[in-house]
């Protein structure tokens, strides 16, 4: 999804979550949660060369919900449990805090 895909979405009021997605690994991400076809589907946010979006911080990830008219978000910070001593999967904890600005 682009920007301008997330503005429109944002402007016909079918958002149902924006989570700002954290894990202590990578630089963070925002995904887009919203109404397609009475399912709800979900997309990151991405450069016009299709490349997903990173930010370096919660302000960056504001500065570009601003963009769109948003004001609401969750951070959603992923943990991951000891992966050495995992089996064929990881397993994974998330925590998820609400976002107003």
């Amino acid at each position: 999804m682009n920007m301008s895909e997330f503005i429109t979405l944002a402007e016909q009021h079918r958002l149902r979550n924006v989570n700002f997605i954290e894990s202590g690994c990578g630089p963070m991400v925002i995904q887009v949660e919203y109404g397609k076809d009475k399912e709800v589907a979900k997309d990151l946010i991405k450069d016009n060369e299709g490349g997903v979006i990173t930010c370096r911080s919660v302000t960056e990830a504001y500065d570009i919900c601003h963009r769109a008219g948003v004001h609401r978000a969750n951070l959603v910070q992923v943990i991951p449990h000891d992966e050495a001593c995992t089996n064929s999967f990881a397993d994974y904890h998330s925590e998820s805090i609400p976002l107003r600005f």
